[in-house]
């Protein structure tokens, strides 16, 4: 985080950019401008008020690396876990055209999270900020003395107000938008939209074609601490450092007392709500009568069954081919429903009020008091809870109203399926057998983080990581202030993804390789090296060494090179920080014998 000296500091220089800002906006060259490779407008005012940051940042934050929208270009990559993102003119159509509705953002990214952000509107000298886990304002001046607290209002349902910009409006943005009925549309530019959903003059901001993660960082802290978020179409927390910089669809929204519905997330959930409905009707009847149901997650697609049925249960492990030893992890709606059938620690509280809804699962004592909870666990001491984030999981969740007791699904130790065509590569298109049958697919397309869940074991005073995922021990460290600490006795599985082989194609995998074998294929990572030239077949897991679309595309990669007549599938070495510890830790065990 930063510190008051360093708040006040950018607030100042918040101010001189303003200025700089003012005196172009002014002068008769306002309208002169030049179209970057992304045939954006970039002006004088863009590339001064550029200088006056990146001078004042380096000079109180020497060590920290600062990506700007003027300084970017196409092969720059961010691997720090503290980063700055600046856009120095956000609104710059605005700007040229004479609109004040145009910005300066300054935002501060920790493990893929903005923890701090500054707007700042230079037409009327106000300031946005977050600190200290709260909102503040400071209208028509730039005095941190009179910072006033801003929330987000309750949204209503039935009441509530739509603000968007009229430079990115299209056919489907404008029906999404008459469908869910607001009150009012409001028209603005730049991140101003965001600081008027958290001052709680507007509710939701929906966004379905691109921007980029400057255009965002800013508003999205503020947002945070004013009670509101920004959400992808996975129902995650839209995520800062992807590949490029680049952000996929996503709705903005205030306070919520309930989860925010499906249809606000994925826009064609509404325009095909109808056949959506049927869908997750047909998927709840086919459960409560003991079937299978695919369905996705944010991590990776899973083979569903009703978690207060023996005969639900015993149907995925026969499906799977699962060794009856490796249990299950049983998906809850809310953590409500978790505290029915898990006995909660202090610790899990916690984690879960953090990273829930989200990829992460939660490995408590069994609830002995709930027969659901018998079932649910099998009978064992210990149960593995977990709250997905997809809007498509909550809403089968909902409408059953039981835990769905879901592995991944595919066959028993193969590679995870990330999306609906790897799990008829799995199973065929016959899908069932005479102790199993998988009724529906629910297919929404790939998932947005493609490694199964982080799992941690919060029975005692310390959590204990069980299985690496999207959410590191770095971060619940710096997130909850609780260290981590790795299990050690791999006899015991207290969770999937434990067994000492798993996760592997029908090739054999080689882990860490530094020189090319003959007629293999490669599962790159950066720049191929000179050891590696003449490759039968490669797939690049992210050319600029983004963990993150490694992580998305692991499996994709895997699967793709297993389809081929190879070998082996290399794989170079890859970092073993962040993400990367999970993206290992499969590899590891895909690599060895079964």
């Amino acid at each position: 985080m930063i510190n008051e000296s360093q708040l006040q500091f950018l607030i100042k220089l918040s101010k001189t950019c303003c200025d700089c800002a003012m005196h172009h906006f002014k002068s008769n060259s306002r309208g002169n401008f030049k179209l970057k490779n992304d045939y954006s407008p970039l002006t004088k005012a863009d590339i001064d008020v550029n200088d006056i940051i990146i001078k004042g940042m380096k000079s109180i934050f020497p060590n920290d690396v600062i990506v700007s929208e003027e300084n970017y270009n196409s092969s720059f990559s961010v691997n720090s876990e503290r980063f700055w993102l600046i856009d120095p003119i956000d609104g710059t159509k605005e700007f040229i055209n004479g609109k004040e509705t145009f910005s300066v953002n300054f935002s501060l990214i920790q493990f893929n999270s903005p923890i701090f952000g500054l707007v700042a509107q230079p037409s009327n000298k106000t300031v946005w900020y977050n600190f200290n886990n709260k909102s503040w304002k400071i209208k028509n001046d730039f005095d941190i003395k009179k910072s006033k607290q801003i929330k987000c209002k309750n949204l209503i349902r039935d009441n509530f107000k739509v603000i968007a910009s009229k430079n990115h409006t299209n056919f489907k943005l404008d029906d999404w938008i008459k469908l869910i009925k607001p009150n009012e549309v409001i028209n603005i530019g730049s991140s101003l939209k965001f600081c008027h959903i958290a001052e709680g003059l507007a509710d939701i901001y929906p966004r379905n074609t691109p921007t980029m993660e400057w255009d965002t960082a800013a508003g999205h802290s503020i947002l945070k601490c004013a009670g509101g978020n920004i959400l992808t179409e996975n129902g995650l927390e839209l995520a800062y450092g992807k590949t490029g910089f680049r952000n996929k669809n996503f709705v903005a929204i205030g306070k919520t007392k309930k989860r925010i519905p499906s249809v606000f997330v994925i826009g064609d959930i509404l325009t095909n709500r109808n056949e959506y409905q049927k869908e997750i009707n047909d998927a709840t009847k086919d459960l409560r009568n003991n079937k299978l149901v695919c369905f996705p997650t944010e991590t990776v697609y899973g083979l569903g069954g009703i978690g207060n049925s023996d005969l639900a249960i015993n149907a995925i492990y026969s499906a799977k081919n699962r060794p009856k030893n490796n249990p299950l992890i049983a998906h809850i709606k809310s953590i409500q429903e978790a505290r029915k059938i898990g006995q909660f620690t202090k610790i899990a509280e916690s984690i879960a009020k953090k990273f829930w809804p989200g990829p992460l699962t939660i490995v408590l004592q069994t609830n002995y008091n709930s027969n659901l909870a018998k079932i649910a666990s099998q009978g064992k001491s210990s149960i593995a809870l977990r709250v997905p984030s997809h809007p498509v999981a909550l809403d089968l969740l909902d409408k059953l109203d039981t835990p769905i007791l879901a592995p991944s699904a595919n066959k028993s130790g193969h590679v995870s399926p990330t999306s609906a065509k790897h799990i008829i590569s799995d199973f065929g298109t016959k899908l069932k057998n005479k102790s199993w049958e998988i009724s529906k697919i629910l297919d929404f397309g790939s998932c947005e983080i493609g490694l199964e869940s982080t799992v941690i074991d919060c029975r005692g005073e310390l959590p204990i990581i069980l299985r690496e995922g999207y959410i590191t021990s770095d971060m619940i460290k710096y997130f909850t202030n609780l260290k981590t600490f790795n299990y050690s006795n791999n006899q015991t599985l207290l969770s999937p993804g434990m067994m000492t082989s798993h996760y592997s194609p029908k090739t054999k995998v080689l882990i860490n390789q530094k020189k090319y074998i003959l007629g293999s294929g490669v599962l790159n990572f950066g720049k191929a090296t000179k050891n590696f030239q003449n490759i039968k077949k490669e797939f690049n897991l992210s050319p600029s060494e983004n963990l993150l679309q490694a992580a998305s595309l692991l499996y994709e990669g895997l699967r793709y090179l297993d389809s081929y007549n190879l070998k082996y599938i290399q794989v170079p070495p890859i970092p073993m920080r962040g993400l990367g510890k999970a993206i290992n830790d499969r590899l590891i065990r895909a690599s060895n014998d079964k």
